[in-house]
């Protein structure tokens, strides 16, 4: 049960006083709101009602001292809205009225109290202090741009996003309209604010609160716990590792760095998960036999499945270059990565290199595809996907070599290849992907190779003009069994035209295949064809169904 929790709405004129003091602490996400955050908070609060309270949401906070809070849910919001008060406070139209500056000031940097023992000090730490600090800290900062030393952060040039959003608006508004503007700001705008002592509870209660804009997520929480003083307890390597956690979600980017997580629950637990990311950890993985602990040991493993994630699958350079699979390794997974919806795949690769290194970690790849396609053009479901996985997994777990763990396992194509003999194959999700990988098929592998898709195209037409060449060619039965199977399919590198898509085969494939094709191998044997018939859209899915599964 959470312990000493306050809970109370209150004012924003009471939330920047001597009451509060900020700190984002290491564990939080940069600063990420962007230009339409900026600009629909300025708009709502100018279109306030001055007459009404104006509700800005809810704050978690983890109370440390008195009076001093870190931030668990809001930063972005707090973040946002200091820059604002020290814009309000440089406007031109209000430069004149001392009073109204300094009280404005004051909401921001804390002036010393001496009777009541308060220091001055900044009312928000933030990770980047002394760009945030040139706009707000200095009378007058706001109304230049942050002055930075080098390459700015991406927290630094939201600062200054920030500023320009709020300047270019504040700077333009007349006397009555900034003391309007300001009286809003600190007397009618309010927050709820959840507050509690227990390091613990304050995460709690972050699941059931939405911050505006960027919600504090799963991942996040695991990093506070992580970085937590019971698991770290030297707050030099606290800072350390809250600075390698964001320079890993750099180096992978943000979709990609959450994933990493999922793929190392299943990775751990070899089962669906029974809850969400958080709770999985919490319950199913830390300090469990055969488990990471929390602090040093996670955070090393993670830092060793971010870079093998890097090399398998962004970079892709894992293999040697000197190795003959290197750019087959390299043309097959971008495609896999760039097609493939579900992830759960991964969590084999990355387990199976951990494990085996590069031993015969293209052969797996290639095994692991038709696992793929097999459950894509066969619908299986989440479930299923899951007990192929985890059984996968657990082979890797119980071998001892990568080819004893590749002789235990097959995977039956035929259904792949019946799919692609399908009569409506051209309106299956898995159809795009095969396509492409017939084209890696049918190309030179002496260096890797990107295949940038525009669309799909049917040769015979989809829609023929009835007084076409097309309508004499193919009986309407012959066009509706044929026209979406893969032998009348290629693929374009550039826009379609669906006027000239129309046209009859020889103008068609003079005048819009030729430059359309000409980056795809497959495709591109379109152009040598003196004719296009029946006949030559079976073979061609034949032949299609026969070879697209082909190593290459």
């Amino acid at each position: 049960m959470t312990k000493k929790l306050e809970s109370y709405m209150i004012p924003l004129t009471e939330l920047f006083s001597q009451k509060f003091f900020f700190r984002i602490p290491d564990y939080q996400r940069p600063f990420l709101w962007d230009a339409e955050h900026f600009t629909e908070l300025l708009e709502d609060l100018t279109s306030a009602d001055s007459d009404e309270p104006y509700f800005m949401g809810t704050l978690v906070l983890h109370r440390y001292k008195t009076s001093e809070y870190d931030i668990v849910d809001g930063q972005q919001r707090l973040t946002a809205l200091c820059i604002l008060i020290a814009c309000i406070r440089d406007a031109p139209a209000i430069s004149d009225n001392a009073a109204i500056v300094n009280e404005l000031h004051e909401k921001i940097i804390q002036p010393e109290r001496v009777l009541d023992n308060v220091p001055a000090r900044d009312r928000l730490q933030v990770k980047d202090q002394k760009v945030f600090n040139s706009l707000v800290a200095k009378k007058g900062g706001a109304a230049t741009p942050a002055p930075y030393t080098g390459t700015p952060t991406a927290s630094e040039e939201r600062y200054e996003l920030a500023r320009l959003i709020f300047w270019g608006a504040i700077s333009k508004m007349s006397d009555s309209e900034v003391r309007r503007l300001a009286g809003i700001v600190t007397q009618k705008c309010h927050v709820i604010y959840l507050a509690t002592d227990s390091f613990e509870d304050a995460f709690r209660l972050f699941s059931v609160v939405n911050d505006r804009g960027k919600q504090l997520r799963r991942i996040d929480v695991l990093k506070a716990h992580n970085l937590g003083p019971q698991y770290v307890p030297n707050e030099a390597s606290r800072a350390k590792y809250a600075s390698d956690w964001e320079a890993m979600e750099n180096q992978l980017g943000e979709a990609d760095f959450e994933e990493i997580f999922h793929l190392l629950r299943l990775m751990y637990v070899k089962e669906k998960p029974q809850a969400d990311l958080q709770s999985e950890f919490a319950n199913r993985i830390f300090n469990k036999a055969g488990m990471p602990t929390p602090g040093d040991e996670f955070m090393d493993d993670l830092r060793r499945s971010v870079d093998l994630y890097d090399a398998l699958f962004i970079a892709r350079d894992f293999l040697d270059s000197a190795d003959g699979k290197s750019a087959r390794y390299h043309t097959l997974m971008e495609a896999m990565v760039e097609h493939f919806t579900a992830s759960e795949w991964k969590a084999c690769l990355l387990a199976f290199v951990k494990k085996y290194g590069k031993d015969d970690l293209y052969r797996f790849v290639l095994h692991i595809e038709k696992v793929y396609l097999d459950h894509w053009v066969r619908g299986v479901r989440k479930d299923e996907r899951y007990g192929t996985y985890t059984a996968l997994l657990k082979a890797i777990e119980s071998t001892s070599t990568a080819g004893e763990f590749l002789g235990r396992i097959t995977v039956d194509v035929t259904t792949i290849q019946n799919a692609c003999r399908a009569t409506n194959f051209y309106g299956a999700g898995h159809a795009k992907y095969l396509l492409v990988r017939a084209e890696i098929v049918a190309s030179e592998m002496d260096h890797p190779h990107h295949y940038t898709v525009r669309s799909i195209e049917h040769v015979l037409p989809q829609n023929p003009a009835s007084d076409s060449l097309w309508a004499q060619i193919f009986t309407d039965a012959e066009h509706a069994a044929l026209v979406n199977t893969a032998g009348n399919l290629v693929l374009l590198s550039k826009s379609k035209n669906s006027s000239a898509g129309r046209k009859d085969f020889e103008e068609k494939k003079k005048g819009y295949l030729k430059p359309r094709v000409s980056d795809f191998p497959r495709s591109v044997q379109v152009l040598d064809y003196d004719h296009w018939s029946a006949d030559v859209i079976r073979k061609r899915t034949e032949d299609f169904a026969a070879d697209v599964l082909t190593d290459p």
